[in-house]
This record gives structure tokens, C-alpha cells and sequence, in this order.
């Protein structure tokens, strides 16, 4: 079975047609077997959400003329954290067409978007498919460039730590300063195994913990994170393992509004700065 490529392979630094012949696009092309195509729109945002790189475009004619030959629609589809992208279009006479790095996020895309939907509640027999990988320089540079674009406007931070915020920020919002820490902690740790995968080319081993990992980096010359955001998730670190995932009781200590919007501030714009600014 071919695996996936991972999506930043199609937009390298520097691009050109050597990159491109080595690249390859997984197509699959289905014809209905009937009319109209019914569409799962909430599959689309089920998974992952909605985010700025996903389209869901209807091209038409514009006095009598059509920007494509023949107007049709086109679904563009962003799996940052499987590093899978989905380009989708569909015909004028129902043909569809998928491109993508991965066999399995196009099968799924497929699946959950153009099957099963209400009233006809289509199936596979309602459909001609075809699929297979190809690595033609027309179709590979097509797929980069709207591999490209995707990745232009984001998401630059993964599902993992943005849900881990999105908690933290709602356990300021109902007073639970202990949970808004403990989520901030994991949304750090979430971070810092991605910093360390990007540095390193490996994942974290599982002895490794939070401090090991910020300790590598601290040894590192000259310092991929500069040393004050590395003392900032020092800090939320430390503050962390009180509640957190390797308690270290006080005794007598009740975690405060303080302390919660301490390691908010501190995480949030430890993530703002790496994805923006460190690692963009």
C-alpha cells in the first residue's frame, strides 16, 4: 500500500520540476449514476471544523462566459493534523474528480461527503469510481499549487493545542482556575513534542518528558526558540505539574484567578509567537 505524502512536500522552499517528477496525486474520478447529487455539508466541518484554507466555491457564468470551461463547483478540504489536503471538483454533467496526498483522507472525503446523504441516501452502486495514484507533472503541479495556497492562510496551529486553549480559556470563563491550568500545561506539551519533531526529525521518545524536551533546546547554540519563551514554558511547566499530570501537592494552596490567567497569557502567546514568528 502507498503511503501518504505529507503535505508540505508539494511546496518546498525552493520548487521546481525535479521536486515536482518526484512527487505523485492520489485521483479518484466518480460518475453518478443519477441526478441530483445530494452533499453532506456538516461532514465537511465534522471532523476538523471549518478553517480560513477551506473553499467551497460554485463557479458560474458571468454575461454568457464561464472563468472555467463550464461552470462547475470546487471543494478544497485542509487535514492539517493527518498533513492531508483534498481537492475536489465537481462537472457540469455530475463527474467528480478528487486530488489528494492520501488514499485514505480522499476514500473518506468521498465517503462521508457524496454517500448516505439524505433524501436519496446514495451508495457506492449509485456511483462509477475509479481511483488511482498518478504522477504526471500537469496534475502534481495543479495539486501544489492549491497545496500552496491551503497552506498560505493556515491553520498554523494544530487541532491538539488550539482545543487545549479553547478549554483552558472556557475554564477562566466558569471560574475553574485549576483546569484552566491543567489545559494550558497540556496545550504547552502539546507544542513542544511538535517543536521537538521539527528540530530533531524524530518524535519524542517516551522517556522524554516536558522538561527533557524544553532542556534540549536549552542546549541547543544558536537556540531555534529564543531562551525567554523557553523560561516562559519553564514557567507554565512548573505551574502545571501542581494539578497536572505529575502532581507536586502544596500543602494548603487553592489555585487562584492568578494563576489561571498566568499560564493563559503565558501559553497563548507562547503559541502565537512559535507559529508565527519561530517556526512559521
Amino acid at each position: 500500500m502507498r503511503r501518504a505524502i505529507p503535505i508540505s512536500e508539494y511546496v518546498p522552499k525552493t520548487f521546481g520540476k525535479i521536486e515536482l517528477k518526484k512527487l505523485s496525486v492520489f485521483k479518484l474520478d466518480a460518475t453518478p449514476q443519477s441526478s441530483p447529487i445530494d452533499l453532506n455539508v456538516a461532514a465537511l466541518c465534522e471532523e476538523s471544523g471549518w478553517s480560513l484554507s477551506d473553499r467551497l466555491r460554485f463557479w458560474h457564468t458571468l454575461n454568457g462566459e464561464s472563468p472555467l470551461p463550464g461552470a462547475r463547483m470546487t471543494i478544497r478540504k485542509l487535514e492539517l493534523d493527518e498533513q492531508a489536503l483534498v481537492h475536489c471538483h465537481v462537472e457540469p454533467d455530475g463527474k467528480l474528480r478528487i486530488l489528494s496526498n492520501s488514499k485514505e483522507v480522499a476514500a473518506r472525503f468521498f465517503n462521508s461527503v457524496f454517500l448516505g446523504s439524505p433524501p436519496a441516501f446514495h451508495s457506492r452502486k449509485d456511483w462509477k469510481i475509479t481511483s488511482v495514484w498518478v504522477s504526471d507533472e500537469t496534475t502534481v503541479a495543479f495539486f501544489a499549487g492549491s497545496a500552496a495556497g491551503a497552506l498560505g492562510w493556515g491553520p498554523k496551529v494544530p487541532h491538539e493545542i488550539e482545543d487545549s486553549m479553547k478549554e483552558a480559556f472556557r475554564g477562566i470563563e466558569k471560574r475553574n482556575w485549576k483546569s484552566c491550568v491543567v489545559m494550558c500545561r497540556r496545550a504547552l506539551q502539546a507544542l513542544m513534542e511538535v517543536a521537538y519533531e521539527k528540530q530533531f526529525g524524530v518524535k519524542p521518545g517516551k522517556g522524554l518528558d516536558l522538561n527533557g524536551i524544553i532542556r534540549s533546546f536549552e542546549k541547543l547554540v544558536p537556540p531555534p526558540i529564543p531562551r525567554h519563551w523557553l523560561n516562559i514554558a519553564d514557567a507554565v511547566r512548573n505551574i502545571g505539574n501542581v494539578p497536572g499530570a505529575h502532581p507536586r501537592p502544596i500543602a494548603n494552596y487553592r489555585f487562584s484567578k492568578g494563576d489561571a490567567t498566568l499560564a493563559y497569557s503565558n501559553t497563548s502567546s507562547f503559541v502565537s509567537a512559535y507559529f508565527e514568528k519561530i517556526a512559521p
